[in-house]
């Protein structure tokens, strides 16, 4: 019983230290004069406090999950618009949208409001604390390199934000290219291990 409300307790604290922080995210690029980022975040922060109030555990979604064939046109689709269309259209919007949608559909758990069958192994723990490090750490860069970049002298060619150091790779073909790969490697990566339990 001592572990469970433990377990609770901590479930209660991650799950609040992410909506603070999506939260903060979505706030922050309003800040900056980024109101669709801002929305987009916004939206994030949103569907994370309504799960971690239950209300996702509640609702029925039933258990239809798309196939791994459906997946992967997707995802080659997906690619073929990102490696190769003009950065930030609405090529892009649509591509990705349709792949998180599918992912989403694709990793939702059967029965949110049953609980999970076994707590989380080692290796589960620590592939979570790496992408959250990984995560935080790139939100702290960006968030210093803002406002260094604003206020410092020197200003962004001294104190270059993530974007401004990708920007030249990613506007060629191959950069693209080598770029879209490992997003969709770090995406099988992410959901292999619950398609692995499903199938």
């Amino acid at each position: 019983m001592a572990t469970n409300a433990r377990a609770a307790r901590w479930s209660a604290v991650a799950d609040g230290t992410w909506v603070f922080v999506v939260a903060f995210t979505a706030a922050f690029h309003f800040y900056r004069g980024a109101p669709i980022d801002g929305v987009l975040f916004g939206g994030v922060a949103l569907l994370l406090a309504l799960d971690a109030l239950g209300a996702f555990r509640r609702a029925r979604f039933g258990t239809w999950h798309p196939p791994i064939r459906a997946i992967t046109l997707v995802a080659a689709g997906a690619a073929a618009v990102l490696a190769l269309t003009p950065r930030h259209g609405v090529a892009d919007a649509v591509a990705l949208g349709a792949a998180g949608i599918l992912v989403g559909a694709a990793a939702w758990p059967d029965n949110p409001a049953k609980p999970m069958g076994r707590p989380w192994g080692r290796r589960l723990v620590a592939t979570a604390t790496a992408w959250s490090a990984v995560f935080l750490a790139i939100a702290i860069w960006e968030l210093a390199m803002y406002f260094l970049g604003s206020f410092a002298s020197g200003g962004r060619e001294r104190f270059p934000a993530l974007s401004d150091l990708l920007d030249p790779l990613l506007e060629t073909t191959v950069g693209r290219i080598l770029f879209v790969a490992a997003w969709l490697l770090g995406g099988v990566a992410l959901i292999g291990r619950e398609w692995r339990v499903r199938r």
